[in-house]
């Protein structure tokens, strides 16, 4: 009988599973429940943001649930028209420099890693027309699941690493440098998680011509980009477009994190309109529908969003007009085969031009850059003494530390201790890129923090942090 392996070849991301296998167990968090009388259980690297999601999305699913818009039949693998029509009309009028996205340049995804699965694969038949061994290329740390993905559909993944003093993302000289003739694809996240770092435009800009000239994809994740971003971003399709590289850049981004409405799990791929074709038939295979209750979400918060960064200067003042007429336009043609599509274009115009609903979503977003900026700072000036190499942070809601204290020790040992004797839920850094032996041999302990709480509850984590390090350092 043949053993059926079950790892996905990729280091980080089984050293991942590892540490959920223990931090998110319902039994381990039963027992530690049973153990720890009155201790709540802290989680110090969650990634996602976990301050409670803007009312009025989650009162639009509700609503708009009963709508015939959003529960009829199929949608089919590109996902519901309604979200491809809101991101392909808020990304055309973000993007400077006339970049035109159609929805069928967009597939709806169940969340970003759905999305990023599904690019992994396309991609990857692409690149075996080019090579019979097509190579990935990622920077060190980064998101493990890119890697991850990237390996299950057929890449050799190789990783680069910053020898850069004083930035942990590798230059973009540094990045290309690691790349073989079998590169096809580079990945990108901005910002980059754990560490909160993001190329800047000229950086981009010589990514883009490197993988131009080499007929290269570029793997663009934005997944938390667009709520915490203390300044504008670069606009990496901008950048593609005037570069002559459109076609080979595919961005993925998901609500699920940024707005702490997971259960949505909603998100999307932009792509060429050929490429997404292709990858709508693989899609059909694992999601034959989107998932459609979460549409008017993103819907909304599309459109709505336009008006608040108009309000913040962010894009022009009929931002929010002109992202309503093209979802409205890319729609007219299907009134007549779609329930309840008249009812809810008009539901979204009336939205944007009531004050209150832009000012909710406007004011929860700065409750959450303020929330962050307090955490951060937290972090550097009451636990200065406990984690150290604190990147400079530029908007992200995690950052990546180093724990002097425990250098040395085991990475899954002492996060295993961490969860089991003190309540507390962490990520080191071999999730993020290379093994175990890589990072000890760089000293200390590293690991990612998510700071996406209330201030209240991050205080307290960090304070039993505290005591847990001293205990486990003895």
């Amino acid at each position: 009988m043949t053993e059926v392996g079950t790892s996905v070849p990729f280091a980080p991301w089984n050293f991942m599973l590892d540490v959920d296998g223990v931090n998110y167990s319902l039994s381990e968090q039963a027992a530690f429940a049973r153990n720890h009388t009155g201790t709540e259980i802290v989680n110090l690297s969650s990634g996602i943001n976990a301050l409670r999601p803007p009312p009025v999305l989650v009162d639009t699913v509700a609503d708009c649930a009963r709508d015939p818009l959003f529960w009829h039949d199929y949608d089919g693998p590109e996902g519901h028209m309604v979200a491809r029509a809101a991101i392909a009309a808020y990304e055309t009028v973000r993007a400077p420099g006339g970049v035109l996205v159609d929805p069928t340049q967009v597939i709806v995804t169940g969340g970003a890693s759905a999305a990023l699965v599904l690019a992994a694969r396309g991609l990857h038949q692409l690149g075996l027309r080019r090579s019979d061994r097509p190579t990935a290329l990622l920077p060190v740390p980064t998101f493990p699941l890119a890697g991850a993905a990237l390996a299950d559909a057929g890449f050799a993944v190789e990783e680069a690493a910053s020898g850069t003093p004083g930035r942990w993302l590798p230059t973009v000289t540094e990045l290309t440098g690691a790349a073989t003739a079998e590169t096809t694809v580079v990945y990108v996240n901005t910002f980059n998680n754990p560490t909160g770092e993001c190329y800047t435009e000229s950086e981009l800009r010589s990514l883009v011509r490197w993988a131009r000239d080499r007929g290269a994809y570029l793997l663009h994740d934005t997944v938390s980009s667009d709520v915490s971003a203390t300044g504008d971003l670069p606009c990496l399709p901008a950048i593609a477009a005037q570069e002559d590289h459109l076609a080979g850049l595919v961005t993925v981004s998901s609500l699920s994190k940024a707005r702490a409405v997971p259960g949505f799990r909603i998100g999307w791929l932009i792509a060429d309109a050929t490429l997404v074709e292709e990858l709508a038939r693989l899609n059909e295979l694992a999601a034959p529908s989107s998932p459609g209750i979460a549409a008017p979400a993103l819907l909304l918060d599309r459109m709505i969003m336009l008006a608040v960064e108009a309000a913040e200067g962010r894009c022009p003042a009929d931002a929010a007009q002109r992202g309503n007429d093209l979802l409205v336009a890319a729609l007219a043609g299907y009134p007549q085969v779609t329930p309840g599509l008249d009812e809810v274009t008009a539901a979204v115009s009336t939205a944007l031009t009531d004050e209150g609903t832009v000012e909710q979503l406007r004011t929860w977003r700065t409750e959450l850059r303020g929330t962050l900026a307090r955490n951060i700072g937290l972090l550097c000036t009451e636990a200065g003494d406990l984690v150290v190499d604190v990147p400079a942070w530029r908007g992200d809601f995690n950052t990546f530390v180093s724990i002097p204290a425990l250098a040395g020790q085991g990475y899954l040992d002492i996060c295993h201790r961490l969860f089991r004797e003190y309540g507390l839920q962490t990520l080191p850094a071999p999730v993020f890129g290379k093994d175990e032996r890589w990072w000890t041999r760089r000293g200390s302990y590293w690991t990612r923090l998510s700071f996406a709480v209330p201030t209240s509850r991050w205080a307290a984590g960090l304070e039993r942090l505290r005591y847990a390090v001293k205990e486990l350092s003895r």
